[in-house]
């Protein structure tokens, strides 16, 4: 929730004046969804999550330093970069000096 709150002051306080910001607003507060653990310490995602995920059975959960992202399998392999030159360059525009 902390990690939330702070994206969450960020967007609800642009202004909403800016034709930009509105949009902006509108979809990531429709695609929030506040859920609960149950008692064994798992949560229900919600189905239209699930399917906008296209995840059935199996999930991938990846920890991306302040929150976890779940993925259906087939997916995150296609989005990982295979190209190690591009991982490179990558790295060296983010990381290098």
């Amino acid at each position: 929730m902390v990690e939330f709150n702070k994206v969450f002051s960020k967007i609800s306080g642009l202004n909403e004046f800016n034709k930009e910001a509105v949009p902006l607003q509108r979809s990531f507060f429709a695609g929030t969804t506040e859920v609960e653990m149950d008692n064994n310490g798992r949560i229900l995602i919600p189905k239209k999550y699930l399917a906008h995920a296209q995840i059935d059975k199996e999930v991938i959960l990846v920890g991306m330093g302040n929150k976890v992202e779940v993925w259906n399998p087939t997916l995150y392999e296609k989005h990982l970069i295979q190209d190690p030159s591009e991982l490179s360059e990558l790295a060296q525009k983010y990381l290098g000096e």
